[in-house]
């Protein structure tokens, strides 16, 4: 059976890529999308400060004013956990929290973005863009 060579050239690419990602610790580290994270401070009287990282990586320090906003990426990484956490200050309040974890948000976050308003009660999280429910509440 001969096949048309566009077809077969086709093939022999895919069979190709198959095997690197299953055989190539290099492609544990690729992203194919980015994830967007998004923190509203919804105190009436604090600022809130919060220091991010995505993937181990710093993504920087927002200082957020009330009823302000800050948004960053992180990537999401194929065959790896994809974690972005944040350091956060309200006011005498302060607390570690992973604000964006694949494994955990994919069925949540409504198309890869995830919008979490902050206030004195803790983080809630905006779910599949319908209503919000507190996920975490200060230590």
């Amino acid at each position: 059976m001969n096949f048309h060579p566009v077809i077969t050239t086709s093939l022999l690419l895919l069979i190709l890529l198959n095997a690197i990602f299953i055989t190539t610790p290099f492609v544990s580290s690729v992203s194919l999308i980015d994830g967007k994270i998004i923190l509203v401070n919804m105190s009436t009287k604090q600022t809130l400060s919060a220091h991010c990282k995505s993937n181990g990586e710093d993504v920087g320090t927002f200082t957020i004013a009330s009823a302000g906003s800050a948004s960053f990426l992180s990537h999401i990484l194929v065959k790896q956990r994809t974690v972005a956490s944040c350091s956060m200050t309200l006011g005498n309040l302060h607390g570690d929290f992973d604000v964006f974890d694949w494994d955990r948000d994919k069925s949540m976050c409504f198309q890869r973005i995830c919008m979490w308003r902050i206030s004195e009660d803790g983080l809630s999280l905006l779910i599949n863009n319908e209503h919000y429910e507190l996920q975490f509440r200060w230590p």
